[in-house]
């Protein structure tokens, strides 16, 4: 597919309101490696060379390029998974040795949205003239991000989940969903490309929306702003008094806060991923017994919300959360 064909039929226009600054001609790239389990070879070289110390097992890693809307660009490798080929030297190894043609592909100023795997090869792809978007990474001896990395954070989260629905697109297949046989190994490069060539004429676009795009200039919008209850709870020391606040014994007590619709809701979090993990931490905290809701006596519209962390037993979050 020709680069003005990519771009025109398969960039959504949120993407290019937040990384393309509305230009019609960049191309917007979402790359990450995906994973084909293998057998453990007896072959001790070949082991080495496929056992992933990440995954504990053996693979091989295809280089996924996809569109912001979904559709699957290219399949580069696959490549081997040992330390010498983690998510940055292989694109470092696509360019370089100019895979497929795609230098002559790319324009200048392509933008390539990115996990944080990548950081490596950050500076490289500059060089090489193209934007990189990445999440923000946690500073070293903070607890969590600032407020402006947060929200950079979300504008590319907001873009970037496509590739990892692609990827579980592709092992929808049981082949490339179960542990592969050695013997198939020369030809996984082929029947991923085979796979997703498939899916790309006979799947739904990911995102089939090219309206007018709302959505990522109030994203845009809103990650300008403030954090305003952020900084009065730090201002007035709300994150360690403990007797300014009591528990919520009732609805009525609630009252200031509104009630919102699911589509109201939608908007606020601009998708359906936080929606769908709201609610497997209400099922994980009702089911323990343990979901804890404050108000500050000293303003009731101010909610203080005590959250189990999903990943640590031994870790708690407090949420803040304030009516404008």
């Amino acid at each position: 597919m020709s680069h003005e064909k990519f771009t025109r039929d398969h960039t959504t226009p949120t993407a290019r309101t937040l990384f393309a600054d509305d230009q019609q001609e960049t191309g917007i790239l979402v790359l990450d490696g995906t994973y084909i389990y293998l057998q453990k070879s007896s072959h001790h070289h070949f082991q080495k060379q496929t056992y992933s110390m990440h995954k504990g097992r053996s693979l091989v890693k295809p280089m996924m390029i996809v569109a912001t809307d979904g559709y699957i660009l290219n399949v580069l490798g696959p490549y081997y998974a040992d330390g010498h080929n983690n998510d940055a030297s292989i694109i470092k190894h696509v360019f370089k040795t100019n895979a497929d043609e795609i230098n002559t592909w790319m324009h200048d100023d392509d933008v390539m949205v990115v996990d944080r795997g990548f950081r490596d090869a950050e500076e490289f792809l500059k060089k090489l003239n193209f934007k990189v978007e990445m999440p923000c990474f946690l500073k070293k001896g903070a607890k969590q991000q600032t407020v402006d990395e947060a929200n950079t954070t979300r504008l590319v989260t907001k873009v970037r989940w496509v590739v990892e629905s692609a990827n579980g697109r592709i092992k929808q297949w049981k082949f490339l969903d179960k542990v592969v046989a050695n013997h198939y190994v020369p030809h996984i490069g082929d029947f991923v490309r085979i796979v997703c060539a498939l899916v790309n004429c006979f799947r739904p676009p990911l995102i089939n929306d090219f309206g007018n795009d709302d959505i990522g200039k109030e994203m845009i919008e809103k990650a300008q702003l403030d954090n305003h209850v952020k900084i009065y709870v730090e201002e007035h020391n709300l994150l360690r008094r403990k007797t300014v606040y009591k528990e919520v014994d009732g609805a009525t007590e609630l009252i200031m806060f509104p009630r919102i619709s699911l589509d109201h809701l939608r908007q606020i979090t601009m998708g359906i991923y936080q929606i769908k993990l709201a609610k497997r931490y209400t099922d994980a905290h009702q089911e323990d017994d343990n979901y804890a809701l404050y108000i500050c006596k000293d303003r009731p519209d101010l909610l203080r919300v005590k959250m189990q962390s999903r990943h640590s037993s031994s870790r708690c979050y407090h949420l803040w959360l304030g009516v404008r």
